[in-house]
């Protein structure tokens, strides 16, 4: 039997509901590219990136921090890098939703574990993707810094991720 924990139910309640709004937008575009996969560094978690036009790209992150819960909605302008065939840059920006409670992760700036945090904000990224061997798979690497509106309200320029995608 799976035990779910709270945390993780409003974690994927988050996550569902971002994709049911953002899913719209995606079905009317036929030829642009879906990618899932996995993202790991100073967080670990998935991504979902849909292109909705030749070059712009909306990307929901759902991950783990600080055994909290995050959820980032992002928009995302490409641009191919003409000396390295397969590799483009991006940059974007978004906003963010997070979940600690009770201070459990005990991140070095909670100062009273003995209650809940929520969080949100907005974020900037910036990252690099490459398309391995023409393929299905992606490799990439991002910088997303962020600003919390609520709790802990200062700049988070800490969080870098690797990511491994594939597009559907």
């Amino acid at each position: 039997m799976i035990i779910i924990k709270e945390e993780m139910k409003k974690a994927l309640l988050i996550f569902g509901f971002s994709f049911v709004l953002i899913c719209p937008a995606f079905s009317q575009v036929g030829s642009y590219n879906t990618m899932v996969g996995v993202t790991g560094g100073t967080n670990v978690g998935g991504t979902v990136k849909q292109f909705i036009s030749e070059t712009g790209a909306v990307d929901l992150l759902v991950y783990n921090r600080w055994k909290g819960w995050v959820a980032a909605v992002l928009y995302e302008h490409h641009w191919d890098i003409r000396e390295f065939e397969g590799l483009e840059w991006y940059v974007g920006a978004g906003a963010h939703y997070g979940i600690w409670k009770d201070g459990k992760g005990e991140p070095p700036w909670v100062y009273k574990i003995d209650r809940d945090y929520n969080v949100f904000g907005v974020d900037a990224i910036v990252g690099l993707e490459y398309n391995i061997n023409r393929s299905n798979f992606y490799v990439g690497l991002y910088w997303k810094p962020a600003y919390n509106f609520t709790d802990f309200t200062k700049l988070w320029e800490d969080e870098a991720a690797l990511t491994l995608r594939y597009s559907l």
